[in-house]
């Protein structure tokens, strides 16, 4: 009869503890200021792919860290690696290219449940590209823009939904290597994007996400379509 006592006392006492694990899968950020934080305190490395409109695709890798601070700062630094680009009118038989980017603001709790945080950033792109014959191009981009992120905390500690849409202005430089004389060519242009995520924190730290991103060339009115699985752990 003791042993039975022991023996149900031991599965009440794992199946509370179940539950707690179950229902709150993060405790250590009780304490933080905003509930947001539990979220927004992460480095996350992911793989995406884009299409444009014209056909043309490329994807790569992509790292991201970002942090919500206790006094509601919020900084954000990525940094992506292209693997490939697949050129519809024109074939590339090399190409490869590097970006990085860093963003700032302050966010604005409107409810609990419920977050803004405008920001802006800037972002360096450089890319050198081939097609197999004697010359080769090289370009060097620069943009700057602005955006909000709402942020909506669908199962608290647990998911998340964010809506990022933002404004950027870019300059692009590019340079041709090979025989004969090619002038530089310099343009501008601006880029409009709405990207909805998903974040689950899966277990204290391991955290995933899911983004979709649209932005839209506001110089030729070319689409592009971006998918981003990441995954990261939380600090």
């Amino acid at each position: 009869m003791c042993n039975m006592r022991v023996i149900l006392l031991g599965a009440v006492v794992g199946l509370s503890n179940f539950v707690a694990n179950a229902t709150d899968v993060v405790t250590r950020h009780d304490e933080d200021t905003s509930p947001f934080q539990i979220y927004d305190n992460n480095a996350m490395v992911g793989y995406y792919n884009a299409v444009e409109g014209n056909g043309d695709s490329g994807g790569g890798f992509a790292l991201n860290v970002e942090a919500l601070l206790d006094n509601n700062i919020w900084l954000s630094a990525n940094g992506g690696y292209l693997l490939y680009v697949a050129r519809a009118a024109v074939p590339l038989n090399k190409i490869t290219g590097a970006s990085f980017g860093l963003s700032g603001g302050y966010a604005f709790p409107i409810a609990k449940s419920l977050n803004l945080i405008p920001f802006i950033s800037a972002e360096h792109n450089g890319l050198s590209m081939s097609n197999g014959s004697a010359s080769s191009a090289v370009s060097y981009s620069d943009a700057y823009g602005l955006g909000l992120l709402t942020e909506y905390d669908i199962i608290p500690k647990n998911l998340k939904a964010r809506l990022n849409t933002n404004f950027m202005s870019q300059n692009t430089k590019t340079s041709f290597v090979g025989s004969g004389y090619h002038p530089d060519i310099s343009s501008y242009t601006t880029f409009i994007t709405i990207a909805p995520s998903i974040q689950w924190n899966i277990t204290d730290p391991l955290t995933t996400q899911f983004t979709y991103a649209n932005t839209t060339n506001t110089l030729n009115m070319n689409n592009a379509n971006t998918i981003n699985f990441s995954l990261g752990l939380l600090f």
